[in-house]
């Protein structure tokens, strides 16, 4: 069976949510308290996101096998990542409207 490469980064990308978001939903606990810390979070995320597509294009000239690797240890975590900082903004943002809301 053959995966086209647009197959495999929308499976990436949908595996990648449904870790960040069962992380969101098991660990409640682990979500950061304020808003700012959830947009630090976001924006790192987004930083480790940017470092690791760059690091994928350096690693990709060593062959296969090392390109791979750099996918499921660099990008697909850095994907996940980027998924649970997503979803604790969104958690804390939906509280703050909610809040707002009750007034």
């Amino acid at each position: 069976m053959q995966v086209s490469i647009q197959e495999f980064l929308a499976a990436l990308a949908v595996g990648s949510a449904v870790i960040g978001f069962w992380v969101a939903v098991r660990f409640p606990d682990r979500a950061p308290e304020n808003m700012g810390r959830a947009l630090l979070h976001l924006f790192v995320s987004f930083g480790l996101g940017w470092a690791a597509a760059d690091a994928l294009t350096a690693l990709t000239a060593y062959g296969k096998t090392v390109a791979f690797a750099a996918i499921f240890g660099l990008v697909m975590p850095a994907l996940a990542y980027t998924f649970l900082a997503g979803a604790w903004f969104l958690k804390l943002a939906h509280g703050m409207f909610r809040s707002y809301g009750n007034r």
